[in-house]
């Protein structure tokens, strides 16, 4: 994910970017996607759209080629379209007679955006937005998403972090930590291929239908780059 600032991580960059909120619900059309930069906007409906990073979203469902899913912690990592250094073989969700959390039970937002120093890191805040309890365990699958929903660059890869199973009631939140690039940050221009995104596509961990945030943003979609990053769900 780009977004044109200095690298670094903590301080605010020159360039901080603004992080609204809009509300999307897409369909089960093609949406794949990933990005690095900054950039807001408007609400967005249906297909990705100009919109804010700090909007939430609803499920937009499984997308066709390039649907995967969010997985748990371990070192297979073809979930979420994530390559296989990323690292994620699946670990149950649920326990005892608590459900996994299905992607259209939860919303996600982009919350405490931060720059600097040529890196962004931010909180990604799932709800549970049913009226029942349900867990979540594992990492999320996350890629931008492009014009017309293509998946634009490499899907995140996974940090390292304890894989715990987070049970949520009604209205509870789960949040996981995303890290990408500033813009071109300390990569060659030609390597790091600067390209625009609409938002995110995120699976919510064992899920293979994804919820979509929209985001109007730069980043490094060359294929020889993986900035973009994504830990493991804990409680938020």
């Amino acid at each position: 994910m780009r977004i044109r600032s200095v690298r670094g991580m903590g301080a605010p960059g020159s360039r901080a970017r603004a992080v609204a909120a809009p509300v999307a619900v897409i369909a089960a059309v093609a949406l794949a996607g990933t990005a690095c930069s900054s950039s807001s906007g408007g609400s967005a409906t249906g297909a990705p759209s100009a919109a804010s990073a700090s909007g939430s979203v609803g499920v937009a469902g499984s997308t066709g080629a390039s649907a995967g899913a969010g997985s748990g912690g371990g070192s297979d990592a073809a979930s979420g379209g994530q390559p296989a250094s990323s690292g994620a073989s699946a670990v149950k969700a649920g326990t005892g007679s608590t459900r996994a959390c299905t992607s259209n039970e939860l919303s996600v937002v982009q919350k405490n955006p931060s720059v600097g120093a040529g890196q962004y890191y931010s909180t990604l805040v799932f709800t549970n937005t049913s009226n029942t309890n349900c867990t979540m365990s594992g990492y999320p699958g996350v890629s931008y998403v492009g014009a017309n929903g293509v998946q634009s660059g490499n899907a995140a890869t996974r940090t390292e972090g304890a894989v715990t199973t987070v049970k949520l009631g009604p209205g509870q939140t789960a949040k996981a930590v995303l890290h990408d690039s500033n813009g071109v940050g300390g990569y060659d221009p030609k390597e790091c291929q600067l390209s625009s995104a609409q938002g995110l596509r995120i699976y919510p961990p064992n899920e293979q239908a994804a919820l979509f945030l929209p985001w109007t943003t730069e980043h490094c979609a060359g294929p020889t780059v993986h900035a973009l990053t994504i830990g493991p769900v804990e409680r938020g």
